[in-house]
């Protein structure tokens, strides 16, 4: 009962600045007014859309997602150009690290970030195995604004026990890919807790947050085992897939998560279902 507690502070998501603007597509000399809207742009909007409507119901609510902009190995003009352009999107963006990629840690952890967000899976992994709640952030390419954060947890990672993560090395797995998975449920706890508490300041309809169970590997019995883990963490899941080894793409299309947290088994399916 006492992971239940009410939290009295916000929930501190961090970005990198690559993920929310789109720096592949202008030159080297920067000249446009802000820099083009990335992967991250539709869930930085859902974001703001749910801490609206926190704070529709309650004003003193603290109960809200901070995101902070990490930035790492770039020029004076990229960083002026980066908080230029938050301004000129109106970004609710509550701080700035411009820090060398070796320190990306050391700042997570200074912060006290409950989850790291990147489309680079090297560096989600290193966060995970450092203790840090980090998860895919999944491509949003649309330029459409969602009014709902929606938010996937692999029933995989959740579902399985101790034991059965160890038995997962007779059907392919390698032991590093095992710990990423123990890893990754670890770092899972605090954030589904948090986000079960955000969950129920609504009701089950017009919620702007959208809570998901995807099991792409194990059995009925592991995604009922994932849904039966949440419960206790105190969040309720809006929908579960249970696909039993069947292609996850089809799911995450009509979906569009903007966080897709599965410490790796979307990216295994191939060498999973051959087993």
């Amino acid at each position: 009962m006492e992971d239940k507690k009410s939290c009295t502070g916000p929930l501190m998501i961090a970005l990198q600045y690559n993920d929310l603007f789109d720096l592949d597509s202008v030159s080297t000399s920067i000249n446009t007014d802000a820099l083009p809207k990335g992967r991250a742009f539709t869930f930085i909007k859902a974001v703001q859309t749910v801490n609206e409507r926190l704070l529709e119901k309650n004003k003193t609510e603290s109960l809200l997602f901070e995101v902070i902009l990490v930035a790492k190995e770039c020029s004076e003009e990229i960083k002026l150009k980066i908080v230029e352009s938050v301004k000129h999107y109106g970004l609710e963006i509550g701080k700035f690290f411009f820090c060398k990629k070796e320190e990306l840690i050391n700042t997570l952890q200074s912060n006290k970030v409950k989850l790291f967000l990147s489309t680079d899976k090297n560096d989600v992994n290193e966060a995970l195995h450092s203790g840090i709640p980090a998860a895919l952030l999944y491509d949003q390419a649309d330029d459409h604004v969602l009014n709902q954060l929606k938010v996937i947890f692999s029933g995989d990672v959740i579902g399985f026990s101790e034991d059965s993560f160890d038995s997962l090395s007779d059907f392919g797995f390698s032991e590093t890919q095992i710990e990423t998975f123990k890893a990754a449920k670890i770092c899972m706890k605090e954030f589904a807790i948090l986000i079960g508490e955000m969950r129920r300041k609504f009701g089950q309809e017009n919620s702007p947050l959208c809570t998901c169970v995807l099991t792409s590997w194990g059995s009925r019995n592991v995604c009922a085992s994932a849904l039966k883990t949440l419960r206790e963490w105190g969040l309720d899941a809006d929908v579960a897939f249970c696909l039993a080894g069947a292609p996850c793409n089809p799911i995450l299309a009509v979906v569009k998560p903007h966080i897709l947290w599965d410490g790796g088994f979307h990216n295994m399916r191939d060498l999973s279902t051959q087993s």
